[in-house]
Order: C-alpha cells, then structure tokens, then sequence
C-alpha cells in the first residue's frame, strides 16, 4: 500500500504559524519547504494575507530594544521639542530640532546607544536670523506603540500613563523649561505646556505636585514651579548632560 506524504506545509495550524506569528513571507516559506505552492495553501486554508504595506514594511522593518531608561528619556523629550512621525501603520521615527548642535549631536548619540540609528548627518537650517539643527531617525517599528500613545488622532497630547521620573522631568526640563529671575521677587521655573490642553497640563501639574513639587498652571496655560521648589526640582533631575543648557541648571548663581 502506498502511503501519501504529508508536507508540513500542508497543515493549517503549522503554516498559519510560519506565516502570522513568525511573520515570514510567502517567498521564505517557499524557500524553506523547497517549494513554490505556497500561496495556494494559504488560499486553501483561507488564511488572510497581510496587505501590501505591512509586506513592505516586513521586508525593510529596523528594530532596537526599548528599555524604561530609554522610553522616559523618549518621553520627557516629547513633552518638550521632540517629536514622533509615522507615514505607515507599523513604524515611526524620532525627529527633534534645536538651536544648538551640540544638543542634536546629544540625542543623535543618545539614541544610537538605544540601538535608534540616524537618518544621514544633522541638517543645518537657516532663518531670519536664526539657526537650527535636525535630527531624523530610521522608522522602527518599536517606536509605533509610542506614537500611537502621544498621537492617537495625529495631534500630539499627554498620555496619562507616563511616569514623571528624574529622567523624564530633566528632559523636558531641557527641552521646555525656563530658569527665570525677575527683577523683583524670588526666581522660578517655568514649563512650555502652553502646546497642550489644559486637561494635559492640569494633569502635568498634578504629577508634580505627587512628588512633592509646588506647582501652579498660569492662564498662558504654562506650569510654574515655585520659586520655593526649585532647590528640590533641580536636586530631582540630576545634573545636565550638555554644556549648552547647564544655565538652566544654575539656579545658585541667580
């Protein structure tokens, strides 16, 4: 009696895996069973094929690992100047802007001990009287969790499930905050919110208050941390990784 061969292939459950969990393409199970068929099987089995765009994207997709250190440094420089663009439904890429190089070369190299890698060289920009300096990222598909998280329509908001750790506060500390010394009174600091919506920063203000800062929303809809906190704020957020920025950490020599 002859007995018919059985291909793995041809089993539903083990094709299913190789194609939606393992994510390989119809020409790399091909190539694996020494095949051509496997299309047809995929028909016969009437398992869904992924659009077009997602193939493209499993073709050139790039990875790195997101550790908590690498998503509140992500974070706090999105609650400043940073931000995360996506032109597909899998991956996005990280892109800030400053006036200073010696910043963009930071988060440039920050980024690449992420495993983040850089789009060509920091772009140089000029203006009516200004410079800035560019930084693009490589689209991963890691970063997309994120960008639907502080994008879910495509403007960009506060998540509430963000952790204000030191981390986080020095970054946007950096990005958006201001060591002011008024002519009269005692100095202060305030923080760009005024981007956000009130709900997004009356949310901020709270999880600085929790830990332990004094805090109010200006009507500009920016949060001032009192002059009473400042000692505090800075102690919280460590040193400044930049030269160009350590003013903003100077507060001792007002």
């Amino acid at each position: 009696m002859l007995i018919k061969k059985s291909f793995p292939y041809q089993d539903k459950e083990w094709l299913n895996s190789k194609y939606n969990n393992d994510k390989l393409s119809i020409s790399q199970i091909n190539k694996l069973c020494d095949v051509t068929t496997i299309y047809y099987w995929l028909k016969k089995f009437k398992i869904l094929r992924r659009s077009d765009s997602e193939a493209v994207h499993l073709r050139k997709v790039n990875h790195c690992k997101l550790p908590e250190e690498a998503i509140n440094w992500i974070n706090g420089e999105l609650l400043g100047d940073g931000c995360l663009i996506s032109r597909s439904l899998h991956s996005a890429r990280f892109l800030y802007t400053s006036k200073h190089l010696e910043y963009c070369q930071y988060v440039s190299d920050k980024l690449k001990v992420f495993g983040i890698l850089r789009v060509g060289k920091i772009t140089k920009r000029y203006g009516d009287g200004w410079v800035s300096y560019s930084c693009t990222s490589l689209s991963y598909e890691e970063l997309y969790p994120m960008y639907k998280q502080w994008y879910p329509k495509g403007k960009k908001i506060t998540p509430k499930d963000i952790k204000l750790t030191p981390v986080t506060c020095r970054q946007w500390h950096i990005g958006d905050g201001c060591l002011i010394k008024p002519k009269k009174g005692n100095p202060y600091i305030t923080l760009a919110t005024n981007g956000f919506s009130i709900v997004d920063v009356e949310w901020l203000k709270k999880q600085l208050i929790k830990i332990g800062f004094k805090v109010i929303r200006q009507p500009s809809n920016i949060l001032r941390i009192s002059s009473y906190s400042i000692k505090d704020f800075i102690k919280y957020i460590g040193e400044c990784p930049v030269k160009c920025y350590q003013y903003k950490f100077d507060f001792i020599k007002l």
